[in-house]
Parts: C-alpha cells; sequence; structure tokens
C-alpha cells in the first residue's frame, strides 16, 4: 500500500470522564471496566488497556440503569446547543460553491509569553496556539476553518451544531513532536478528537501552511492543507448522526465528500465528480492523495458494510472511507429522484431517535438491500466505476 503524506487520521477518542465499575451481564459474569462512551445501543468498556463494544441489553437492569444517568451527566454535546430559534436547513438547493467571508477580522483573545498560551479567534473558531502568531496568518488558515464551517450550514442535511453560539476550538502546536505528545497520531496532519460527542481538533502549524522564518511565523502557500476539512466537518456534525448504521460509512463518507471538493483560499468547488472518482479509485488529484481502489471495486454485503461496528470500519479505514465516500455520494446525488430525499428521511429519522430496520426504513423505501445494491451499481457503472458487493 502506498502511504500518503499528509495522513488526516479521525482519532475517536473518548475523553467524557471515565468511572470504574463492576459490570454484571445476562449470564452472571462479572467485569471491572471503565465507562469510555455511549455509542446508541452499545457501550464501550475500558477493561485493561483495551477497549471492547458491548450490547447494553446484554447488561443487567442495575447496570442499563447505572448508563442512563452516566450519559445524561456525560452528553456535553447535547448540552453545547445550537441558538434555540436555529432551524435545521432541510430544504436549500444543493449548493454549487462555497465561500468564507475574507473580511472577517481576528480577534487576539490572549498573548502570554509566560505560560506560551496564545489564543486568537474567528466568528466561529478560537485557535490556541503554543507560540505567538501575526493575525493575518491567523485570518489566512482560518479561512478554512470558517469555509468548511459554512459548507456544512449550507448542506441541506438538518445539521444545527455548526450553529452553536459558543466558537469551536481548536489547538494548534509549532511542533510535531508537541502534537503528537497531545494525542496526535503519528503520520496524521490532524485529529478530531471526541469527548462524549463534543470536542476538539489538534494540529500542527505545518499542516496549515505556517512555516517559521527566523523568529517570526508566515503562510506557505504551497502547502495549503484543504484535507483537514475532513476533520473540521466532524467537529460540526450533528451528534446524532454518529449512531450506529450511520457512524461510519455516512459520517466518514460525508467528511470526504466535504473534504475532496476543490478548495483554494476560502472558497469550496461542490460536486465535483471527477475528483471525487480520481480520489477512491487512484491516488487523487496531481497525485497528492487517495484510497487507490481501483476502477472494479469489490465490496462486501451493503447492508453489512453499513452495519459493521465502528471498531470494524476504522480498522480497514482506507477501504471503507473511500466506499464510504462513492455510497455517501450516491445518496446525495444519483439516488431516487436525485434530490437526496432519502437520505434526508434516513437523517431525520436519526434526529427523531430511530434505531436498526427501522432506521433504515427511509434509504431502502420499499427495495430490499440487494435491490439498492443494484441500484448503487448501476449508478456508479455509467461513472466508470464497476462496484461488486459480495
Amino acid at each position: 500500500m502506498k502511504f500518503l503524506s499528509p495522513v488526516i487520521v479521525l482519532l475517536i477518542l473518548a475523553l467524557a470522564n471515565v468511572e470504574a465499575r463492576t459490570f454484571t451481564n445476562s449470564s452472571g459474569k462479572a467485569i471491572e471496566a471503565e465507562v469510555v462512551e455511549i455509542s446508541g445501543d452499545e457501550v464501550v468498556l475500558k477493561m485493561g488497556a483495551k477497549n471492547f463494544n458491548v450490547p447494553i441489553s446484554s447488561l443487567s437492569k442495575e447496570d442499563r440503569e447505572f448508563l442512563t444517568d452516566w450519559g445524561k451527566k456525560n452528553s456535553g454535546d447535547k448540552a453545547s446547543s445550537p441558538a434555540a430559534d436555529v432551524e435545521a436547513n432541510w430544504d436549500a438547493e444543493w449548493p454549487k460553491a462555497i465561500s468564507a467571508d475574507i473580511s472577517q477580522e481576528i480577534e487576539v483573545i490572549k498573548e502570554d509569553e509566560s505560560t506560551s498560551e496564545y489564543i486568537y479567534a474567528s466568528d466561529h473558531y478560537e485557535f490556541i496556539c503554543d507560540v505567538k502568531l501575526n493575525t493575518s496568518v491567523v485570518k489566512r488558515f482560518s479561512l478554512l476553518f470558517e469555509a468548511t464551517n459554512q459548507y456544512v450550514r449550507e448542506l441541506p442535511l438538518g445539521m444545527t451544531k455548526p450553529f452553536r453560539e459558543e466558537r469551536h476550538k481548536i489547538h494548534l502546536f509549532e511542533l510535531k513532536d508537541t502534537y503528537h505528545s497531545k494525542g496526535g497520531p503519528q503520520g496524521s496532519g490532524g485529529v478530531y478528537i471526541s469527548r462524549g460527542g463534543e470536542g476538539d481538533i489538534l494540529v500542527p502549524l505545518t499542516s496549515l501552511g505556517v512555516k517559521k522564518v527566523g523568529s517570526n511565523f508566515s503562510v506557505d502557500y504551497d502547502k495549503e492543507n484543504s484535507t483537514l476539512s475532513h476533520e473540521i466537518a466532524h467537529q460540526i456534525t450533528d451528534y446524532e448522526y454518529y449512531a450506529p448504521g450511520s457512524r461510519g460509512w455516512f459520517t466518514e463518507g460525508m467528511a470526504e465528500y466535504i473534504a475532496q471538493s476543490g478548495y483554494r483560499s476560502g472558497k469550496f468547488n461542490v460536486d465535483d465528480i471527477n475528483k471525487i472518482k480520481e480520489y477512491v479509485t487512484a491516488y487523487g488529484e496531481k497525485n497528492s492523495g487517495g484510497r487507490n481502489l481501483g476502477e472494479e471495486i469489490n465490496a462486501p454485503a451493503l447492508k453489512d458494510f453499513m452495519t459493521q461496528p465502528y471498531e470494524s470500519f476504522t480498522s480497514n479505514a482506507n477501504f471503507n472511507y473511500g466506499m464510504g465516500l462513492l455510497v455517501a455520494y450516491y445518496f446525495f446525488h444519483m439516488d431516487g429522484e436525485k434530490d437526496a430525499a432519502r437520505i434526508k428521511s434516513f437523517l431525520k429519522g436519526l434526529k427523531d431517535g430511530k434505531k436498526g430496520d427501522e432506521a433504515f426504513e427511509p434509504l431502502l423505501d420499499s427495495r430490499s438491500f440487494d435491490e439498492l445494491e443494484a441500484d448503487i451499481t448501476k449508478s456508479w457503472r455509467s461513472r466508470g466505476i464497476r462496484i461488486n458487493f459480495g
């Protein structure tokens, strides 16, 4: 496999308050574990150095009650809700191009040399840096964050998190070693770290096209890293969309869709199918990235692909991210009347708490999964990609 640089890794680290407890399953077996995260019908338990996804229904009544209380205390994402008067965007036209407001001003919140803490803010983001930066430099890279935020606002997929009143936090590091010591994976150019649904982005300055010149920092215009928009999109995706059956193919597919839109200097070109095809089938535009899955793709059965645990999805990330992009694109632009109506109904169902087979009913719309596979195969074959579902 060819490894591409920078590799943008989504690291879902659940950093909510952990609580050690003895859990008992329905067979009476007791285990000592810490609660890491609740994701839909499963709880992630930490035992020793490993995390395990455990169906909540398999635990005792007392454990289930405990997890209900734990979820209420640690659902930070819902607590940081958007303004009450925000209406979800479902009915707007699919955008053709997205632009950030290039006239925005950068606010200097804090510059403390003694603690090496420097905080700058744009309209929707707070940048916490360990070195002092010129506001013109911050303004340059903040365009990527603001443009991605605007992108998610304009997608008619019902997301409200981009409209929240609090600024989203971005932690910036001068040195890659510091970035890694704070949780950034080796080989990555940026990471989103979730805390029970809420979270921050960590980024080394080099991934934002910022270089040191003497004692100051300037913009390296040849290294504008638009693939970071994948992580930015995760930070502002609504909590409900990370439910089982959506977390994976949809959340990663949508983030890939956004990241693979052509970006330059605060502007995205939306729905560039040729760029997406090159990214999925080969090594991407100008050989700068890509999944290299080829023009004939052997895929698992669609239902298995869409319902696999997230841990399984990320364990084969190169294939699954590329395939997730193809499936998400199909529902955005190829399905039915090509108006994304079915996936909108699917997402509305997630917001209403629908799960399992009931959640998938709008996507299928009286089709079987075999028939849906045939529709996806036919649509992509006409665009030069053959998908063989297993």
